[in-house]
C-alpha cells in the first residue's frame, strides 16, 4: 500500500512538471497588438517563444527601471583593452547589468573621432550617462553617478548583453595595409 502511494505521488509530481513548464508564443498582429498565445503566430508571422515555469515568463529583456533610465540616460562606455582598470569597468557593468554600449577608440578612425568628440580627452576608460561624462576607474563615483540616474543596484533576473559599436571598422580593415602601424590608444586611467 506504501509503495503504490509513493508510486501515485510520484508519478502525479512527474506529470504536474510536465504540465507547469509549457510554451507561450508572442507577436504582434496587423493592427499592432500584441498576442500571447499557447498556439504559434500564423504563417508569415514573425513571432517569439517563450518558456513559462510557474508564475514567470522567461525572457531576456532589461528591467523597467532599467528600461526607463536606459531612455532617459543612456549609458557608453569608452574602453580599450588597457589593462585592470578597464576590465574592472566593464566587469562593473555586466555584473550590474546596466545596458550599454562598448566603444573601443582603438579599433577604427571613426570611432576614435566619436571619443574624442564626445569625452574631449585622451583617457579611458570614460563611462558617459546621458550627457554626464565620468573618466577613469573608480566604482564608488560610477556606483553614484548610475544611481543618480535612475539605474537599479541589483541585476535584473536577464542581464542584457552590451552592443559594441563597431562604425568603421569594416572600412578600416578593407583601407588599411597589411603591415600598417596601429594608432596610439588612449592612456588609462586608473
Amino acid at each position: 500500500m506504501m509503495v503504490q502511494k509513493l508510486t501515485l505521488g510520484l508519478a502525479l509530481a512527474l506529470i504536474s512538471g510536465a504540465v507547469a513548464a509549457q510554451a507561450v508564443y508572442r507577436w504582434t498582429d496587423a493592427n499592432g497588438r500584441v498576442i500571447y498565445s499557447d498556439q504559434p503566430p500564423p504563417p508569415g508571422v514573425k513571432g517569439e517563444e517563450r518558456n513559462v515555469r510557474g508564475n514567470s515568463i522567461q525572457n531576456n529583456e532589461a528591467s523597467l527601471a532599467s528600461s526607463d533610465a536606459q531612455k532617459r540616460n543612456p549609458v557608453t562606455l569608452f574602453v580599450s583593452e588597457c589593462g585592470e582598470s578597464c576590465d574592472q569597468a566593464k566587469g562593473y557593468l555586466n555584473r550590474r547589468g546596466i545596458p550599454h554600449t562598448v566603444v573601443d577608440p582603438t579599433r577604427s578612425a571613426e570611432l576614435n573621432k566619436k571619443f574624442r568628440d564626445e569625452t574631449g580627452g585622451n583617457v579611458i576608460p570614460v563611462l558617459k550617462i546621458g550627457e554626464r561624462k565620468l573618466s577613469g576607474w573608480s566604482e564608488a563615483n560610477w556606483a553614484g553617478a548610475l544611481d543618480g540616474a535612475g539605474y537599479p543596484k541589483t541585476p535584473p533576473f536577464a542581464k542584457p548583453k552590451p552592443v559594441e559599436d563597431l562604425t568603421g571598422i569594416d572600412a578600416a580593415k578593407k583601407d588599411a595595409p597589411k603591415d600598417a602601424p596601429k594608432k596610439e590608444a588612449p592612456k588609462p586611467n586608473s
